[in-house]
């Protein structure tokens, strides 16, 4: 057997010509080649979502009924159908305009499926329109659209064939094995290839060469070849559960490669699975949208962010303890899984999870890992896998597991039945209340908050939101704790901490990450070479390397309107002003309405002199995002600058309405209020703005001089 292996990949392997006792060149092998040895695997890998992540569209393959079925989607008529053995979609084009295009390939399986149609220029785009695969009687087997509630025209940003459902861009590393994008930004085409279709063997253990020869007899190669370390760290076995002590714990080389694909993050380079996870991604901190402020799972953000709050983390346990590595399903059903570890004389009780036995309440996911819902029909758990807590709803806000199956009762009523099983009375996660009251701006959180990221027990990923929270609040006291995590060992705090810089002036920040331009992980150095890109120029001493290093990564993802949006500010930032509107221009041309590109087109317009410019794309903008408090501030302080200042009270007024939870928009309006002679309103303004905002020390800065008696307050306090 190992003989056939060697001849199905002789032609990769030996046309490497290695010297004499040195290891073959790494090169990829193919699936087909790891299962003459590895059958049982690949059986295994054959049922997976990984095996189905992408294929061409044939009739094994498509799963959508494209029998001539007619699908309508707020007025527009898209019609399914076969001619001559291939797949057709009759829909709306980037004009507008019915056009009947060819099914490349299928994309995903279960619960939907998608579809990619090809274009002459390299591009492959998804179609919005998806097909729900699950069972008839669970709603399937029909026609949806992945915006059911918004109508999503040839216009909009996110139409199936503009930048944002770009496969080449957005989906294919994680689709593929081996992806190469191959984006040339002067011809805005792609000439993308990829080992395989599908994520195969060597998307996860990297190019399968060297163990091949070790297979074959080249017995010194370390680790049998393999270039990646996917094991799990311990496991259960005879009866005895190893578990490690809490750490404060780095991600382990299978968490790594997981990851690459399973996490809310962004590319800085050609991914390579054989290297480290924080040189190829940056990954995102817990952001107020993406997440709740007690951590949970909010927008769409693929687990790893989750995980890495979890105690199940901070254990050692690694994805393989739960998920078969090639099945890619859970290894045991039901409360099965967790007993693994967990004992059932304390924890398969009715005392620990208040409900019958074999109820659905009595199942440890639907407590501790509560669902959300993305694509319309895919169901995923929050992998935090945290305590059920009620109470943090009541006061914060934020969802429980409780009422996500009690729909019928209130969060109030879940709260009072965990104090009454509990005695607790305050929420059980202490970040909810920090994080919620830092997004508020209460200055009083700030000595908290920084004791929090101090407290090595937490979980690095939270304490790496807490130190980004506190850059809200600048203080010595705060640097001098921003200064301690960017020499954390762990680049997770280190990238928090850096975050939190952006509030202080660019030749202060220098002085603060001087220490981290030749940091030895490449996120860390972006990050840093991202807040330094408006440092004066007289003191850019030895930053070139870093700024080159940070402009090829932003040229990387040329293809991405987000990237060009960040190299433009970047320039700006250089004093590059007629580059970086270059490059927001090119972003404009992949996303038209991409909004930040649109407000910061209109500021290098205001720095170039030329806010006629900056007006007309602002009034572009209102017309475009009617709801955007930003488009409305920042077209009030044009007016403002061209002498309108009444009008400019109506858009101020307007953008504190549309942004209520923006103290600084209040502030803008109040003053305007002020200036147009209006004062009493002001104070008024002032007096709503400071209840919302009880800490933000402008507001209550601008309400004392406006206002003698809240000076007389403010000083009692």
């Amino acid at each position: 057997m190992v003989l056939v292996c060697a001849a199905l990949v002789g032609a990769v392997f030996f046309a490497t010509r290695p010297r004499d006792g040195a290891p073959p060149a790494l090169a990829y092998v193919g699936t087909p080649a790891c299962a003459v040895c590895h059958s049982q695997a690949y059986q295994n890998w054959l049922q997976s979502d990984h095996r189905h992540a992408m294929e061409k569209a044939t009739n094994q393959s498509v799963l959508g009924d494209f029998s001539n079925i007619s699908f309508d989607y707020f007025g527009t008529t898209s019609r399914f159908f076969r001619r001559d053995g291939k797949y057709y979609v009759q829909t709306d084009n980037a004009q507008g305009q019915l056009q009947t295009f060819e099914i490349a390939y299928t994309f995903g399986h279960y619960p939907l499926q998608q579809y990619l149609i090809a274009f002459p220029d390299g591009r492959l785009q998804a179609l919005s329109i998806s097909w729900d695969s699950r069972p008839a009687v669970q709603g399937g087997q029909r026609w949806f659209d992945l915006y059911p509630d918004q109508k999503i025209t040839h216009e909009d940003a996110l139409h199936w064939t503009g930048a944002f459902q770009n496969w080449n861009s957005r989906c294919a590393s994680c689709h593929a094995t081996h992806l190469v994008k191959n984006y040339s930004p002067l011809t805005d085409r792609y000439d993308t290839h990829w080992q395989e279709i599908a994520v195969g063997c060597e998307a996860c253990h990297g190019p399968g060469s060297q163990h091949v020869a070790w297979a074959n007899g080249k017995d010194s190669l370390p680790n049998r070849g393999l270039v990646t370390h996917l094991g799990r760290l311990w496991e259960p076995h005879g009866g005895q559960l190893p578990i490690p002590k809490l750490a404060d714990t780095p991600l382990s080389g299978q968490l790594q490669v997981c990851a690459g694909c399973h996490s809310r993050r962004a590319e800085l380079q050609q991914p390579d699975v054989t290297q480290s996870f924080f040189d190829s991604y940056s990954i995102s901190p817990l952001l107020d949208g993406r997440y709740f402020a007690d951590g949970q799972m909010r927008e769409e953000v693929y687990v790893t962010g989750s995980f890495l709050q979890s105690r199940m983390h901070a254990n050692h346990v690694s994805c393989t303890n739960c998920h078969d590595p090639h099945t890619g399903k859970l290894r045991l059903s039901g409360n099965s899984l967790c007993l693994q570890c967990h004992r059932a004389q304390q924890f398969q009780t009715e005392a620990h999870f208040f409900h019958k036995p074999d109820s659905s309440g009595s199942q440890c996911v639907n407590c501790h890992m509560p669902q959300r819902t993305y694509m319309g029909v895919d169901v995923r758990r929050d992998h935090s896998i945290r305590v059920p807590d009620p109470i943090a709803s009541v006061q914060y806000g934020v969802p429980n597991s409780c009422t996500q199956c009690h729909r019928d009762k209130s969060d109030k009523w879940a709260a009072e039945f965990i104090t009454k099983r509990t005695g607790r009375t305050q929420p059980y996660y202490s970040q909810t209340a920090l994080f919620s009251a830092a997004r508020k701006a209460e200055a009083s959180v700030a000595p908290t908050l920084l004791e929090y990221a101090e407290d090595v027990s937490r979980p690095a990923i939270l304490r790496a939101t807490a130190l980004l929270e506190s850059g809200r609040f600048s203080s010595s006291e705060q640097l001098r704790v921003m200064d301690a995590a960017l020499r954390s060992r762990d680049p997770i705090i280190r990238l928090g901490a850096i975050s939190a810089l952006g509030g202080i002036g660019p030749a202060e920040r220098l002085k603060h990450l001087q220490p981290l331009v030749a940091d030895p992980v490449k996120s860390v150095r972006l990050a840093v070479a991202q807040q330094l890109a408006s440092v004066p120029a007289q003191l850019q001493v030895d930053l070139g390397r870093l700024f080159d290093e940070y402009r090829q990564s932003l040229l990387y993802n040329a293809d991405m309107p987000e990237s060009l949006n960040n190299l433009g500010l970047f320039q700006a930032g250089q004093g590059d002003l007629a580059g970086a509107e270059k490059s927001l221009q090119q972003a404009r041309k992949l996303a038209p309405r991409y909004l930040p590109a649109l407000l910061n087109l209109a500021d290098i317009y205001r720095a170039r002199d030329h806010d006629d410019l900056g007006e007309r794309l602002l009034r572009e903008a209102s017309a475009y995002y009617p709801d955007s408090g930003d488009v409305r501030h920042a077209l009030g302080l044009l007016l403002v600058r061209s002498g309108r200042t009444a009008e400019s009270v109506r858009l101020f007024e307007q953008a504190s309405r549309l942004a209520p939870d923006n103290a600084h928009y209040a502030l803008v309006y109040a003053l305007a209020l002020a200036q147009s002679g209006r004062r009493a309103e002001a104070i008024e303004e002032l007096r709503v703005a400071r209840r919302r905002f009880p800490g933000d020390l402008p507001l209550q800065q601008a309400l004392s001089a406006y206002d003698p008696s809240a000076r007389a307050t403010t000083t009692s306090h």
